[in-house]
């Protein structure tokens, strides 16, 4: 089946407040940007979410800012008229995109994957190649805080998620607030599935605090070293017996296979909106499995739409750790999603067993928390 003509194009700019700051090694936010891309044909809508950080928060240099301008200008004039019936016509019109933010094109490439699903009535977790009866057992989700002012509030934030019946639980952890944390968990929290994420924040010179953090049998340390130093991870590898998880590192296949043959690491964190779509996730999670490295599917976190896809991605067969998706009313005060992103079960996601994403925008709540729109056409 092929889709019908995309024949417009529109673009919703939206902030949406956070319940409380989220902080990572590299700064702090407290408000959520993402722009929603929607692909309108004469029979259906393709949803898709370009889900960059705010700048002040260290995480990535592309901005929504700069997203946007690349979706008016050079994204979505080249969709009007276009139409698809295979995932490799979708990898050849993203491949016109080169240039451009990956989390820009991450935005325009999954509502394509979106129209295909519906134009196929299939989901896109088929689409993935899926098997139907592992898309029926759901997404497992994982707990993420970030950092807080003392360890006492960082316990209770943690407690009071838990309950919830998340599969295993992340922690950020920056110089001088990392030993101690793991720690106070470990003593607090027991046995329970944990892992650290450095976000890039140390150097080689930290070897000896992960050789001590590698005695508390951590799931993986995520990203400890700078996303270019693969020669630091592999040589954190060689050191410690935890897995090293590769997430900055990890933006290109080509960068991907060169980190794992390099020894750099053990997992990799698979992100839609840092590669640029499901082609690139496909492949970076196949050349993964290929080579026996796992993968798991993290979060920026987007908002609704981009976690939905994320569930999708996430039924991928070597996806073998809990993801970072989480419902919507974890991280914020509302959410534009229909129907909400929610856990259906102990820390389980259940996919809607519909054409395509399986989701839809709630138009009223998508104005209420307008920065800007665009219309190509």
């Amino acid at each position: 089946m092929t889709t019908r003509p995309i024949e417009r194009v529109r673009l919703d700019h939206v902030q949406i407040p956070l319940k409380e700051p989220f902080r990572i090694s590299g700064g702090e936010v407290t408000v959520k940007d993402a722009i929603v891309v929607t692909l309108e044909t004469s029979d259906a809508e393709g949803l898709g979410e370009s889900s960059a950080p705010a700048a002040s928060f260290g995480y990535s240099s592309d901005t929504p800012e700069g997203c946007f301008d690349d979706l008016v200008q050079r994204i979505a004039p080249r969709l009007i008229g276009r139409t698809v019936s295979t995932v490799e016509e979708i990898a050849e019109i993203a491949a016109e995109w080169e240039g451009c933010s990956r989390f820009a094109i991450a935005g325009a490439e999954t509502a394509l994957w979106d129209l295909l699903g519906k134009a196929r009535r299939i989901s896109i977790a088929e689409l993935l190649g899926t098997p139907s009866e592992v898309e029926a057992r759901g997404v497992e989700s994982g707990l993420a805080v970030g950092l807080y002012p003392t360890v006492v509030e960082l316990l209770r934030s943690i407690e009071a998620h838990l309950v919830e019946g998340y599969r295993r639980l992340k922690i950020k952890i920056a110089p001088g607030r990392d030993l101690a944390l793991v720690e106070a968990v470990r003593t607090h929290f027991g046995d329970i599935p944990l892992m650290v994420d450095a976000n890039a924040a140390y150097d080689r010179s930290s070897l000896d605090l992960f050789r001590a953090l590698d005695d508390f049998d951590l799931l993986m340390f995520e990203q400890p070293f700078a996303a270019d130093d693969l020669e630091g991870s592999a040589l954190l590898q060689k050191s410690v017996n935890t897995p090293v998880c590769l997430d900055e590192s990890a933006d290109t296949l080509a960068h991907t296979i060169q980190a794992i043959e390099m020894g750099a690491c053990k997992v990799v964190n698979l992100k839609l909106q840092r590669v640029g779509g499901y082609g690139p996730s496909l492949a970076i999670h196949d050349a993964c499995a290929a080579r026996g490295v796992a993968c798991w599917v993290g979060t920026m976190p987007e908002l609704g739409i981009g976690q939905a896809h994320g569930l999708h991605l996430a039924t991928l067969c070597n996806c073998r750790y809990p993801s970072d998706i989480e419902p919507s009313a974890r991280w914020f005060v509302d959410d534009f999603v229909a129907p909400h992103l929610e856990l259906n079960g102990p820390g389980l996601f259940a996919l809607p067993m519909r054409p395509g994403l399986g989701f839809q925008v709630d138009h009223a709540r998508l104005r209420r928390y307008h920065v800007r729109e665009q219309l190509i056409e």
